[in-house]
């Protein structure tokens, strides 16, 4: 009989999020909605009249507070969609702050070319008086855009465009999450269960390697016959980007991404290079897993397959926070004081229902506090994701409460540090805690495992991406074919010791950051800058610590490179990058050893 998922509406309240401390009903939200489209008729007013600095000050907090309002109807309409992607309601309420958003991006969209037709030196002048103290680094970063910034005409052009140009992206979300159905395998018991989006990874960790393979063949074969339309999405994803790269006068998609953070390409492409020198001892790390597990021939849908070591961590939700916080005392009281209050006061979606989004993440507003959607299961990896996702809220938090609205959203660049720093230490906690062999090979295995999928895996996502918007941009068809071709060969390259299986070249289609161009890589980085950062906590203690949380409070009051800097590591050289993979040598070492020894 197949897995039956609860209603949304059969869930226990104290089972969700509370989304009512954002908007208290859906009437609030349409009263804000209201007040929002009021303000757009206010804002085109200032145009033509930026060359006075309180007209242009007054211009730009309009402009703001309109903006802060939008973000708080998305966010709100979003999050509800997510608790249910069936619910048309939503559908309908996000189609139009969608379309709402675009025409104050349009409104207000001659704003920058407006202040960009003044002299540098009157821009530098409101940088320098107090009163834009809020708005400092949109200036600069408007100084340094000035290249790449159009006419007001164009501008406002480009801002319509903008809903328009998501349209891939949501239909991918909504195809993959409300319409694809990937039906039911049997499970080691021979019983029917309903394959899913989120008890995929689950499925491919169970001991029956039948259940791995029928799991595995049925999801890909699913996406594989979506193999016209899906591919058709990523392209016209891919297409946007390229439009968008063009227009501003950027010399590729990749270029625009990076610019955006002010990162050089050569932090993506030394990135790239290092995990390439270390794909030998990815492959050892496979290997090490074949064996324990008694697997001759390794294959795709054995990766995820943890070793039998003699010890587990399965614990309750409610359990597995608590631990999450108490793994987490280096960080200080008012750090775990705030994670109590998110468990306390519903901040948590926690479990899977009908139509509920996959996977997990961590939101809000500068006017809410942070959220957390998860589908949580009682074991480790999950555990491990909570502690992830609360890293991101506590950034959140930090920054929020530390930083004006204008400074307060910091860059995706940073955005996996913290939550990857909560990884580590709950790991490396957990590895003083148990000692033994056991303990040890399980705890290893499992932050090695995060490398893999950290480190390595999002590095050959990049890689992935970097290929597919160069071959778009040198005029080569986004296709089935080639798409799968050349991820099939990245998967040869990374996995070179598996046998290979046709169906992994389509793994690709399942990858939904793969809409957010050029954002993957930043996990790789943050993890190497998160292992770096952990590793400073645990050797210093509070000095570390509190520089650590300098940066958590910095938001976007500086460049990213500049705000990691606060908490001791420079990504603007290769280094980072390197120790984090001389650290995976040494872990892998020591996995090696005490695996040996509970081999005999």
């Amino acid at each position: 009989m197949a897995e039956n998922l609860l209603k949304r509406s059969e869930v226990p309240v104290q089972d969700t999020w509370k989304l009512e401390d954002m908007f208290e009903s859906n009437t609030a939200w349409e009263k804000c909605f209201e007040e929002l489209t009021k303000l757009f008729d206010e804002i085109p007013k200032y145009a033509g009249r930026l060359s006075d600095p309180e007209k242009a000050l007054e211009a730009m907090r309009l402009v703001t507070k309109a903006e802060r309002a939008a973000s708080n109807l998305y966010t709100y309409a979003r999050m509800r969609r997510d608790e249910d992607n069936a619910r048309t309601l939503y559908q309908g309420m996000v189609a139009r702050i969608s379309q709402a958003e675009a025409e104050l991006g349009a409104k207000s969209a001659y704003v920058y070319p407006e202040l960009l037709s003044q002299s540098e030196e009157y821009l530098e002048s409101l940088i320098g008086d107090e009163r834009f103290s809020d708005y400092d680094m949109e200036l600069k970063d408007l100084i340094r855009n000035r290249p790449h910034t159009l006419s007001e005409k164009e501008e406002a052009l480009l801002a319509l465009s903008q809903d328009m140009a998501q349209s891939a992206g949501t239909i991918y979300d909504m195809f993959t999450d409300a319409d694809m159905r990937f039906g039911e395998i049997e499970d080691e018991n021979g019983e029917k269960k309903r394959l899913t989006q989120s008890n995929y990874i689950p499925f491919l960790m169970n001991p029956c390697r039948k259940v791995r393979k029928a799991a595995f063949d049925r999801l890909y074969e699913t996406y594989m016959s979506f193999s016209s339309s899906i591919p058709a999405m990523y392209a016209g994803s891919v297409k946007s980007e390229m439009f968008y790269a063009r227009a501003r006068g950027f010399e590729s998609t990749r270029a625009m991404s990076l610019f955006a953070d002010n990162i050089p390409l050569s932090v993506y492409d030394s990135l790239i290079t290092a995990v390439n020198e270390h794909l030998g001892a990815l492959q050892k790390f496979v290997g090490i897993n074949a064996k324990l597990n008694g697997i001759d021939e390794m294959h795709f849908y054995d990766l995820y397959l943890p070793p039998k070591l003699g010890f587990d961590i399965k614990l309750p939700f409610k359990e597995a926070y608590e631990l999450v916080i108490d793994c987490l005392k280096p960080l200080g009281e008012d750090y775990a004081e705030i994670l109590r209050r998110a468990l306390n006061e519903r901040w948590i979606d926690p479990f899977e229902n009908e139509g509920k989004s996959s996977g997990a993440y961590s939101w809000g507003t500068y006017d809410s506090h942070p959220y957390v959607l998860c589908n949580y299961k009682e074991d480790l990896d999950h555990l491990q994701t909570v502690a992830h996702e609360m890293g991101h809220s506590l950034h959140s938090w930090y920054s929020d409460t530390n930083q004006p609205y204008t400074k307060s959203h910091y860059s995706l660049f940073v955005a996996e540090v913290a939550s990857t720093v909560n990884e580590c230490l709950v790991l490396m906690e957990l590895m003083d805690r148990y000692p033994s062999d056991e303990a040890q090979a399980y705890l290893l295995y499992n932050l090695l495992d995060s490398f893999r999928g950290t480190v390595f895996r999002q590095t050959m996502f990049a890689e992935f991406e970097k290929n597919a918007h160069a071959m778009a941009e040198s005029g080569k068809p986004l296709t089935s074919e080639t798409l799968n071709e050349m991820y099939g060969e990245l998967n040869k390259k990374y996995y070179a010791n598996l046998a290979f299986d046709e169906l992994i070249s389509s793994e690709w289609m399942r990858i939904p950051h793969f809409y957010r161009s050029f954002y993957v890589y930043k996990y790789a980085t943050g993890f190497s800058s998160a292992m770096a950062i952990a590793a400073m906590i645990r050797a210093e203690g509070a000095p570390a610590v509190e520089r650590y949380k300098r940066f958590l409070k910095a938001g976007c009051s500086l460049y990213p490179l500049d705000a990691l800097k606060l908490a001791g590591v420079d990504l603007s050289t290769p280094e980072p990058v390197r120790k984090a993979l001389d650290s995976f040598d040494a872990l892998l070492a020591k996995y090696e050893q005490v695996t040996s020894r509970l081999s005999k």
